[in-house]
């Protein structure tokens, strides 16, 4: 018998329950656990936790935004906005996304919280708005971000995206995987492999005949020429469409059972039986986005062309957070956006079917690499980092059009070569390392309960 009151030394078996909740369900699970059962929590820590604790994921950028991040922090609160406008005349290019991911970690982030002295007040968002529109280092499409973010209407009609008090942690979560890829991207418009994402952020139309990135593709045609060349003979498919092969001179003389639903096949004579077809040899691989409803998607990570389980993960989850910004900021986009998707959906529909599918891509890549939610959302942020920093393929080497299948299986190699790759090569180090900056940023205090079950703090019951 343990006792799990709080009254005896059950730390141990109470911290084992709790990294088991963490890496099966991640941090939404572990907060509503220990919200609904308070047991869970070793007592230590059951005081002095009213106040919600917010992990910052892109402090993962280094110092230059924990410094930016400092200076839109005084103005917030002590309204001086000098050092933040000193602070972005210092800034290149490249660097402008860091800044609007620091205006969503202090002002949108705020409206998480219930006290009174968090929130921002009405002149002080004032002028962080004009300071926006008059920044020189954002450009229009960052401006227009910057305004959504600072008014925490970065959701357009989509509930889940919008920062509230209830907001879920899984929410928070891809919130801000929404937010860092759609800056990233937008920012960094100029680069040749990116202009797919660029394209699904401002111009989905473009996109409408493309072979977007990780959609299935038609194998089956090659698949029974190469068979056909190498053992001769011809296929076939039963009553209900199952392809198979008649081998030598291609004309049936034996009827058998298919293996897939039990139907007669083949024939006799050499001739085919009365219900059984030809196979088809068109390619009936769709262009733009064919996944389907998220529902109706597997639930185990599968390979796509060269891409791993894991890699395809990750190139999905940018693709749908890019298509997903656009479809909850840009009205412009939207047709462009219905012509894109299979099925047919209606103009309202289309932020709650991106939102799905990103959500399925991070279940996904939790399973693919056997991470939590947490750390598969932390393998995503730090792809996201790479596109930012890291020197993007030469434009004479990689191919940004998408009209052929050929064409896309190439871009998707560069790419995972590039930025995924990196990554994955050494996750486990990656991650961990990732978590270090995490939970050792205590610019908002730490979430004591998070720091624990990664063991970053040791709760004994003589502390």
């Amino acid at each position: 018998h343990i006792d799990v009151t709080g009254d005896s030394d059950t730390t141990g078996p109470i911290v084992y329950l709790l990294k088991l909740l963490m890496r099966q369900y991640g941090t939404d699970c572990l907060q509503r656990v220990s919200k609904d059962h308070q047991w869970v929590v070793p007592q230590i820590l059951r005081q002095g936790q009213e106040e919600k604790q917010i992990r910052d994921p892109f402090v993962l950028h280094g110092q230059l935004y924990t410094e930016l991040r400092e200076v839109i922090t005084q103005a917030a609160i002590g309204k001086h906005f000098e050092p933040l406008l000193e602070a972005s005349e210092d800034l290149i290019p490249r660097q402008a996304p860091l800044l609007l991911l620091a205006l969503y970690e202090k002002v949108t982030m705020s409206h998480f919280s219930t006290l009174p002295s968090k929130q921002l007040l009405p002149d002080v968002l004032g002028e962080l708005v004009r300071f926006v529109a008059d920044c020189k280092i954002l450009s229009r499409e960052l401006q227009w971000m910057g305004r959504a973010l600072l008014a925490n209407e970065q959701g357009g009609p989509l509930a889940p995206l919008k920062v509230t008090p209830e907001q879920p942690s899984l929410h928070q979560t891809l919130g801000a995987v929404v937010v860092h890829a759609a800056a990233v991207l937008q920012c960094m418009h100029r680069v040749v492999i990116l202009q797919p994402f660029t394209n699904m952020l401002n111009n989905p139309t473009t996109l409408a005949n493309a072979y977007l990135p990780t959609m299935p593709e038609d194998s089956l045609p090659e698949v029974q020429r190469a068979i056909a060349v190498g053992m001769g003979g011809a296929f076939y498919s039963c009553p209900r469409g199952h392809p198979y092969l008649v081998t030598e001179c291609g004309r049936p003389v034996v009827e058998y059972t298919c293996n897939v639903c039990g139907s007669r096949i083949g024939g006799v004579n050499h001739r085919l039986h009365h219900d059984n077809r030809a196979a088809r040899q068109t390619d009936e691989t769709q262009t733009g986005h064919c996944l389907g409803q998220p529902q109706g998607r597997s639930s185990v990570p599968a390979p796509e062309r060269s891409l791993s389980p894991a890699a395809c993960c990750i190139l999905r989850a940018l693709m749908h957070s890019a298509l997903l910004w656009a479809s909850c900021n840009n009205q412009a986009a939207t047709e462009g956006l219905l012509k894109l998707v299979k099925p047919r959906l209606r103009s309202a529909q289309l932020p709650e079917f991106f939102w799905c599918h990103l959500e399925k891509d991070l279940q996904l890549l939790g399973l693919a690499t056997g991470k939590s939610v947490d750390e598969a959302a932390i393998i995503l942020h730090l792809v996201i980092r790479g596109i930012l920093t890291q020197e993007p393929p030469g434009a004479d080497t990689v191919v940004s059009s998408l009209r052929a299948r050929n064409t896309r299986q190439e871009w998707e190699r560069i790419f995972k070569q590039v930025y995924i790759q990196p990554v994955l090569e050494r996750v486990e180090k990656n991650v961990t390392k990732a978590l270090d900056c995490i939970v050792n940023d205590d610019s908002q205090g730490q979430d004591q309960l998070f720091c624990l079950v990664y063991e970053k703090v040791r709760v004994t019951e003589s502390d």
